[in-house]
This record gives structure tokens, C-alpha cells and sequence, in this order.
């Protein structure tokens, strides 16, 4: 049996509450640099967290199948059974359950003797916000800031960006190559366009309005990025073709491999968004059915979020497969001008001296 001390950190799904979740092990590290960590996760996700500088061991929930991706600390890879299995093995003195639902509850149940410390969920507060918001609920802090705490650290603490230390040589050096010649000789802004939910989407014709702003004012290059077998919009496919270039279809770890090189992320509220922090690049949410009040936005110290308020706005906590009143007026109507002005922003705190941007930071 090993013989440090082991904390388990539990986060099944979705993609990007996995990549904010990966920062708690940095942060416990920071509480206690004795003890292991382990994070139980399904294994479509595991492959993410190969050569985490704080995770010791990953137990991967579900596809017992081969995947190249599975990090080589991969401890288990079969049924919750099996993982609890595993993790008694592994001497779990602590959960960190940052999921909440039925399967985490059944982890916890199998160590009653171990700490259990439990993510507060705000679900009750994110539902008042889309379904009471006349009774004016707090915001959501930011889930970094959430995290911070229950790992008994200061809030404003520095983050980690453990993915960049994560990526191999290798996978960064193939990311810059794969940005293109244009993009390493004059910097660039990774544009996420996509999102699994229509009213989180910013119009196509938006961003590349605000690309061709990059490109003229700043003298940046803009990197579309499409998850694989996404269909490109004509806008965009116009505008990649003037400039012979294609967007960006590649699994999302050589995703975060480009975007390590990237000068700031501007993505709608998805997974692209949240690389941001965990690679240490300035990333700006667009929010349009969802809203930056239930915490998923503004988690690094340099990021930005920008909306627009409308009396129909948040409707859904997840996002929706369509607006429910039929205009889309959220998204449509958020002009690429702020959008623009918050990543300049973004960029302006990145370009001052650090003790000025501590200053900005704390005001």
C-alpha cells in the first residue's frame, strides 16, 4: 500500500467542468504537498489529464476499450466497482467530490471513514436566476474561486496553468507548427465558435467580423476552431478561404497544444473557453442564453465576459437546443464592438508589468 496519504478528486463529465475540476489538485497540493492525489473521471476524459503535475493516479470510469490518449498513470479503467476497488488499494483518505450526483455519492458511501469534502452545487441560485430573477440572486462566484476555498486556500490565490505543464515538448512544438507561419510570426487569437447548445453561439458572421478587426488593428492572426465533423459556416469558410487557410478540426488535447501559443482565447461558453486558465492564456467568454452570474466565467486573473442584458435573459441553466422565443436577440445583437474592447482589455493587462497588473487585478 502506498505510504503517503491519498486525496480523490471527482469530476466525471462534461469536458470543460473536467478541465476546471483538473485544477484542484494543484490547489491541494498547495494545501499539503505530502499527500497524493487521484482523480476519478470517465475515460473520455482521462486522456486529458496525461502528465498532470499534481495527479498521481487516474481512474477512468467506463470504455474498457484501448485508447492511445489514457495517461500511463491510468490506475483503473472499468466499472465504479472497480474503481472503488482500486482506490481502497490506494489508501483514499479523502474525497473531494466536486460532481454531486449519484455515482460520487456512491464513492463517498464506500469510504465513510475517509474526509469527504463536497463542492457546494448552486444549482437552487443558477435556477432563480433564469426562473426568479425579480428576486435578484447573488452571482455564482467564479468555480475557481469555489475550489480554491474548499481546498482551503485563499480565493485570489495564483493558478496553476497545469495543463501547459501537462503537454509534452512534443505536443507543443507540433501545436505551433499546426497555428501556421502567419500565426507564429504575428501572434494570434484562438476564435471558439463552436458550442454543443444553439442560444450559447455567436453568430458566424459576428466572429469573423471581429476577426477581420484583429487582423486590421491589431496585426494578429485569428485561428478558427471547430470540433471534428463540425460543419463550417459559409461565413467562415469565406473568410478561411481568402486567406488559404482552414479552421482548426483536431481532438481537443492538440486543441490545447495551438492554444498554448495563442496571445487570447475569445470563445463562446464551452469547453474552448476554459483552456484560458488552465494553459495561463487570457481567454474572454461571449455569453448569451447562459450568463457569467452562474460562475463559469472571468476564472483567470487576466479574462473577461461579455453579454448584453435583455429581460429574457438567462434562459437555461445548460443552454438550450433553440431560443424559446425565436430571436436569438442575445447573441445577435451583441455586436463584435465589446466583444473587441474586452479583448483588448484582456490584452492590455497581459502586456503590463506584473507589479501594475497586480494593481489592475485588485481594483
Amino acid at each position: 500500500m502506498p505510504h503517503r496519504r491519498a486525496a480523490a478528486v471527482v469530476r466525471f463529465s462534461s469536458l470543460g467542468d473536467v478541465l476546471l475540476a483538473a485544477h484542484v489538485p494543484s490547489f491541494l497540493r498547495q494545501e499539503d504537498a505530502g499527500r497524493r492525489v487521484l482523480f476519478v473521471t470517465k475515460a473520455r476524459h482521462a486522456g486529458l489529464l496525461r502528465g498532470h503535475p499534481h495527479v498521481d493516479r487516474v481512474y477512468a470510469l467506463g470504455e474498457r476499450c484501448g485508447d492511445p490518449d489514457l495517461p500511463a498513470t491510468v490506475g483503473v479503467i472499468g466499472s465504479l466497482g472497480d474503481l472503488i476497488a482500486g482506490m481502497r488499494g490506494d489508501g483514499v483518505q479523502e474525497i473531494v467530490d466536486l460532481h454531486r450526483n449519484w455515482r460520487s455519492s456512491l464513492v463517498r458511501a464506500a469510504f465513510p471513514r475517509a474526509k469527504h469534502r463536497l463542492a457546494p452545487k448552486y444549482a437552487l441560485r443558477r435556477r432563480l436566476w433564469v426562473y426568479a430573477r425579480w428576486l435578484h440572486p447573488e452571482p455564482v462566484p467564479p468555480l475557481l474561486r469555489t475550489y480554491r476555498e474548499l481546498a482551503g486556500l485563499d480565493p485570489a490565490s495564483e493558478l496553476t496553468p497545469w495543463l501547459r505543464h501537462a503537454l509534452a515538448d512534443e505536443e507543443l512544438s507540433r501545436g505551433e507548427e499546426r497555428a501556421g507561419s502567419r500565426a507564429r510570426e504575428r501572434g494570434f487569437v484562438l476564435l471558439g465558435v463552436g458550442a454543443r447548445w444553439m442560444t450559447k453561439r455567436w453568430p458566424a458572421a459576428h466572429f469573423v467580423a471581429l476577426a477581420e478587426r484583429i487582423e486590421r488593428d491589431r496585426g494578429h492572426v485569428a485561428r478558427f476552431a471547430l470540433e471534428p465533423g463540425e460543419v463550417t459556416a459559409p461565413e467562415v469558410a469565406a473568410y478561411l478561404r481568402s486567406r488559404g487557410e482552414g479552421a482548426l478540426t483536431v481532438p481537443f488535447r492538440e486543441l490545447a497544444g495551438v492554444a498554448a501559443h495563442a496571445r487570447a482565447i475569445v470563445s463562446n461558453d464551452s469547453a474552448v473557453l476554459h483552456l484560458g486558465p488552465a494553459l495561463g492564456v487570457p481567454a474572454v467568454g461571449i455569453f448569451g442564453g447562459t450568463v457569467p452570474e452562474f460562475g463559469f466565467a472571468r476564472q483567470g486573473p487576466r479574462d473577461e465576459a461579455v453579454g448584453i442584458t435583455l429581460g429574457c435573459r438567462p434562459c437555461g441553466v445548460h443552454g438550450r437546443a433553440r431560443c424559446p422565443l425565436g430571436h436569438h436577440a442575445c447573441m445577435r445583437k451583441l455586436e463584435p464592438d465589446p466583444v473587441y474592447a474586452a479583448l483588448g482589455r484582456a490584452l492590455e493587462r497581459l502586456a503590463l508589468p506584473e507589479n501594475a497588473r497586480a494593481g489592475i487585478l485588485r481594483a
